[in-house]
């Protein structure tokens, strides 16, 4: 086993490195308990937790905790001040889940070395998302201890490079890289793991879950899907945005306008655009979470490597039998 798997595996407690993304809609307890149970291990998206699945942050922590005794990460997303009231928000969450002994920190977009400092001081593991080198050298001197590289072939907020490219210019950083985007089977899953990864991210794969609650017509959108029916979209979140072609997503067209592009390419009005756009996104994805004639459909390059809807135990079942220990 590689170095950097072992490392990985120890940091997460997993028993294979193979981790289910947060995700909205999509962080319920029971697909994130489900996969740690399977010994993968879950991230929860806590926007995701309260706000689209009701429930209280804490509880919903120990809901996870009751339903199986494997760890599991917290994803915080990081706007700096452009939410004051949300930064407080992320604050409490964090103070929350180290209470309730949280060893794994996911960040994503803003700088997070506050967070880095507060997780060493109890011994929480806090690993990044990138989406280039130039984020991932910084991320790995602001003290991570691995990083999440977003490809383009992710669903939702994809990336704007190639697993490949990644692996090709930090094959010798010396912390470990996670593989998020584009990993529909086991095949997938052995060649990122081959390329020098430590692990590999998925989403899609795990929204096709019996234990993920979203609606059957979703779940069997991606069955049905092929990679060529994955579009980009920067209205979501103002970067690209990877989702199944629906008439509810071409209606208008997949750009933004002139206004929104304006405030994206000014560094001080950036974040209040993202802020903006995605919380319209979020309105959107929660009500295509439980209504199917509301078809905001978000998902990877990896789905047409997904040929049914199954239990997440076979799925890790699945992805473990071939894994190369």
């Amino acid at each position: 086993m590689k170095n950097t798997i072992q490392q990985f595996l120890k940091d997460t407690g997993a028993k294979i490195p193979l981790v289910c993304g947060p995700m909205y809609p999509g962080s319920n307890p029971e697909l994130i308990a489900a996969v740690s149970e399977a010994g993968g291990f879950g991230v929860v998206q806590p926007v995701s937790l309260t706000s689209l699945y009701g429930h209280d942050f804490r509880e919903g922590l120990r809901l996870i905790k009751k339903l199986t005794n494997q760890p599991f990460g917290v994803n915080f997303t990081i706007f700096g001040g452009a939410n004051k009231k949300y930064h407080q928000q992320m604050q409490e969450w964090m103070e929350i889940s180290i209470e309730e002994g949280v060893k794994y920190f996911l960040t994503s977009l803003g700088k997070p070395h506050a967070i880095v400092n507060a997780a060493k001081q109890h011994g929480i593991k806090v690993y990044h998302d990138v989406p280039n080198k130039k984020v991932a050298l910084a991320m790995r001197d602001a003290g991570v201890d691995g990083l999440n590289c977003i490809n383009w072939r992710g669903g939702g907020q994809t990336g704007i490079q190639s697993a490949e490219k990644f692996m090709e210019e930090l094959h010798d950083i010396d912390i470990p890289l996670i593989c998020a985007g584009g990993i529909g089977n086991a095949n997938d899953f052995q060649k990122v793991l081959d390329m020098g990864y430590a692990g590999a991210q998925l989403g899609t794969r795990f929204l096709a879950t019996k234990e993920c609650i979203i609606t059957n017509g979703y779940k069997q959108a991606i069955v049905d899907s092929k990679e060529e029916d994955i579009v980009w979209t920067k209205k979501i979140a103002g970067n690209n945005s990877s989702l199944i072609k629906t008439k509810d997503i071409m209606r208008g067209g997949l750009r933004t306008g002139p206004v929104i592009n304006f405030m994206l390419r000014q560094p001080k009005l950036k974040k209040y655009a993202r802020m903006y756009l995605m919380s319209k996104g979020i309105k959107n994805y929660s009500k295509t979470t439980f209504d199917d004639s509301v078809q905001f459909w978000q998902a990877g390059k990896g789905v047409g490597n997904i040929k049914s809807i199954e239990t997440v135990s076979d799925v890790i079942k699945e992805f473990s039998q071939d894994w190369q220990h």
